[in-house]
């Protein structure tokens, strides 16, 4: 900008200098043709024998002046030049007008052709990605299994070709969240459910771990599942069966696992800070150097659980089931259960 406003200062001169001389000329040409329309126009009055008769012939003299002057002198020509002015200001702004218009219309035309590919775009994705989790509901497990790895590939990174917004992607990323979360509460086919629980650990690369908090993973049958170091802060385990999965330094802060099987799960060095197992059966869980200040432990079946390093405080005092069998048939407070098992 500051280049333009030099060359600018430079050209200033030769600009007034350029004005002055068109108007210059234009008073020189009003001149001259004036004087060729005024030559020649009348005989010089010969023989006059009187003043009157001069005058007579003076007047007649101007008029004549005035007349060759309104059309064909330097008035005609100012005047035709004005009516040019004129003509040529109206015609250049409907030009201008017309130019404008029809960059507005083009431009609007082109606005409503993108809004038009962009949503034949997202139809093309929404069914690919309908007919990916429609493969769920297919008789055979083979497909079923293809389908939950195809939907973990997908939490992964978007296929290149779909070219969807961000924005677009963290919704699709979500909804894939949650449908392989009912998934697990649906799905009978071992294989299947083993695949399901690797979809759902799958997550961006550029993520440090796949983050399912909030998710709503009740009744979910995750035997086994290696959801170790992932977030799984405020999700709902209500009654989901997690016998022998793996939650090694995950992070379950307040946590609902309400009434949840987790024998012989692994929580070692995970995070249970306000994490509910109300009911939980946890005979056989592993939970040494796991922080589990303000958990709650009611009525839960802990025989054979694993305390050791294991983080307590403020932890409510209510009765747990140490039978081995689970049948409440030896009933302890939380806290002499808890200063025992973890000494």
């Amino acid at each position: 900008m500051s280049e333009r406003r030099f060359r600018l200062g430079l050209n200033q001169p030769m600009i007034v200098a350029l004005v002055l001389l068109v108007l210059v000329g234009t008073i020189a040409l009003a001149f001259v043709l004036q004087h060729e329309a005024e030559r020649n126009a009348l005989t010089p009055a010969v023989g006059a024998r009187n003043i009157l008769e001069q005058r007579q012939v003076d007047k007649l003299d101007a008029e004549i002046r005035q007349i060759r002057s309104d059309t064909s002198g330097s008035l005609f020509w100012l005047k035709m030049a004005g009516l040019f002015v004129t003509v040529g200001a109206a015609v250049g702004g409907y030009l201008v007008g017309q130019s404008r218009s029809s960059r507005e219309r083009a431009e609007a035309e082109r606005r409503v052709n993108q809004e038009r590919l962009e949503f034949e775009h997202r139809q093309s994705v929404d069914a690919t990605y309908h007919s990916i989790v429609q493969e769920l509901t297919d008789p055979s497990p083979v497909l079923r299994a293809a389908s939950a790895m195809k939907l973990g590939k997908l939490l992964e990174a978007a296929p290149v070709e779909w070219h969807v917004a961000p924005e677009r992607w963290h919704e699709l990323v979500d909804l894939t969240n949650q449908i392989l979360a009912a998934a697990l509460a649906i799905e009978k086919e071992p294989k299947v459910l083993k695949a399901l629980t690797i979809a759902l650990a799958l997550h961006d690369p550029a993520a440090e771990k796949a983050d399912l908090s909030y998710l709503d993973l009740s009744g979910a049958s995750a035997a086994d599942a290696y959801w170790a170091r992932m977030k799984f802060n405020f999700t709902d385990f209500y009654r989901a069966d997690l016998r022998g999965a793996s939650f090694r330094k995950a992070e379950l802060q307040d946590a609902q696992f309400r009434e949840s099987i987790l024998r012989d799960a692994v929580l070692v060095e995970a995070k249970c800070e306000r994490a509910n197992f109300k009911l939980a059966d946890l005979r056989g869980a592993d939970f040494s150097g796991a922080d589990l200040r303000g958990a709650k432990f009611e009525e839960v079946k802990v025989h054979g659980m694993k305390l050791e390093g294991a983080v307590l405080g403020d932890n409510d005092d209510f009765e747990v089931d140490v039978s081995p069998d689970g049948d409440g048939s030896e009933r302890v407070r939380t806290g002499d259960w808890l200063a025992r098992a973890a000494a």
